[in-house]
C-alpha cells in the first residue's frame, strides 16, 4: 500500500467514527443487498446473469459512493480547519 491508500483507510475509519449510520449504508448494506439478490435468484431459479450483473453494479456504485463520501469527509475537515 502507498500513502495514498493508507491515508484513505485512516481518513474512512475516522468519518465511519462520526457517521456511523450513512458509512455503513453505503460501504455495507449494498454489497449485502446485492448478495440477498443472488440468494433470491438462487432460491427462486431467476436469471443468475442478471441478477450477477445487478450485483456487480450494485457493489460498483457502493464503492463510488464511498470514495465520494470520503472526499466530501475531506473537504469539510479542510474547510472547517480554515476557518
Amino acid at each position: 500500500m502507498d500513502d495514498k491508500e493508507l491515508d484513505d483507510v485512516a481518513v474512512f475509519f475516522r468519518m465511519a467514527r462520526e457517521f456511523p449510520v450513512r458509512t455503513s449504508l453505503f460501504t455495507f448494506g449494498l454489497p449485502v443487498f446485492a448478495l440477498l439478490q443472488l440468494l433470491n435468484g438462487f432460491i427462486y431459479n431467476g436469471s443468475l446473469v442478471f441478477i450477477g450483473l445487478f450485483a456487480v453494479l450494485v457493489t460498483a456504485v457502493s464503492v463510488n459512493l464511498t470514495q465520494y463520501y470520503i472526499t466530501v469527509y475531506r473537504r469539510q475537515q479542510l474547510t472547517h480547519w480554515w476557518r
